[in-house]
């Protein structure tokens, strides 16, 4: 008889087949793919092929008129919402886990998580990285590489590393 144990990772093996090969998959059309991400529990308007949703036990949810390009990475450690009316464009990563800082024995200390929140309007441009606990606010425009660490107000383009406001936007 199979441990507790092993039936976990058994069923991650199972989620992680099902989301990150099938479901996301060039041979897999969106309007499938969002019926393929629902049956575990995540709510998209549109993704695109090759994006990696992550084990944790957070949900993604995707607005209406919203798509994510191909390639994105979505932690899922906590809940990532993403509203209406927004461009994200190819390898973004929402990165919502993280560690405390340990002791010497062992930097990465106890494992965290927070939501992420990108509100109506906003583009994404290639290759952001966006961590825990940011909420970027309305008609944002997030510059190609920029890494956002903290949350962004509403109406401003926002680039660099770490990622500040640069411009407002009308």
């Amino acid at each position: 008889m199979k441990t507790p144990y092993t039936l976990i990772k058994f069923a991650r093996y199972i989620k992680n087949v099902w989301l990150n090969s099938i479901s996301s998959s060039p041979f897999i059309p969106y309007q499938l793919r969002r019926i393929l991400y629902k049956l575990y529990g995540h709510q998209v308007s549109r993704i695109f092929l090759n994006c990696f949703l992550g084990y944790g036990p957070g949900h993604l949810y995707v607005g209406k008129n919203t798509y994510c390009n191909s390639l994105c990475f979505f932690d899922l450690g906590n809940d990532i919402t993403i509203k209406d009316n927004c461009c994200v464009a190819m390898q973004v990563s929402f990165v919502n886990s993280t560690h405390d800082i340990g002791d010497s024995e062992m930097r990465g200390g106890r494992g965290k998580s927070k939501p992420i929140v990108v509100e109506d309007g906003c583009w994404i441009c290639s290759r952001v990285t966006i961590l825990p606990g940011v909420t970027i606010g309305k008609g944002c425009v997030i510059a190609a590489g920029a890494v956002v660490t903290k949350d962004c107000l509403p109406n401003g383009l926002y680039a660099g590393v770490p990622a500040k406001r640069i411009k407002d936007l009308k």
